[in-house]
């Protein structure tokens, strides 16, 4: 019994080993696209707060996030996607416009800030 649960415990290190932090969380991830598209509204200025979904969608994203390196790459997606002209449409042809309002997206849904879709922001500061 003990050889057992020593061998669960080896391979379970070894797992973990060959797994990099942040490899899961890609920029087009369906949870990415889904916030993206529920929190669009709010972020490009037609709606004057986010949906109780975008929030849930933000939060479940933001809870993808749990190493470092995934916050970072969260980051990055983040600033990609919110100077993407396929997501200014509508009130606001200016990506620039948008950064406040992604930014408040954090307090507004009851998060803790964690980073800012400024492309001046520099995404390996985040923990």
């Amino acid at each position: 019994m003990a050889r057992v649960a020593y061998l669960a415990l080896v391979l379970v290190v070894l797992a973990r080993l060959l797994i990099e932090p942040g490899e899961a969380l890609t920029c087009t991830t369906p949870e990415e696209q889904r916030t993206g598209a529920l929190c669009n509204v709010y972020t490009r200025g037609d709606q004057p707060e986010p949906s109780g979904e975008c929030c849930n969608a933000y939060r479940a994203l933001r809870a993808l996030a749990k190493s470092q390196a995934e916050r970072r790459k969260l980051c990055s997606c983040v600033q990609e996607a919110t100077s993407q002209s396929r997501y200014n449409r509508g009130a606001s042809a200016n990506p620039a416009a948008r950064i406040p309002r992604f930014d408040s997206l954090s307090e507004k849904c009851g998060l803790n800030f964690l980073f800012s879709a400024d492309p001046k922001f520099d995404c390996n500061t985040v923990n």
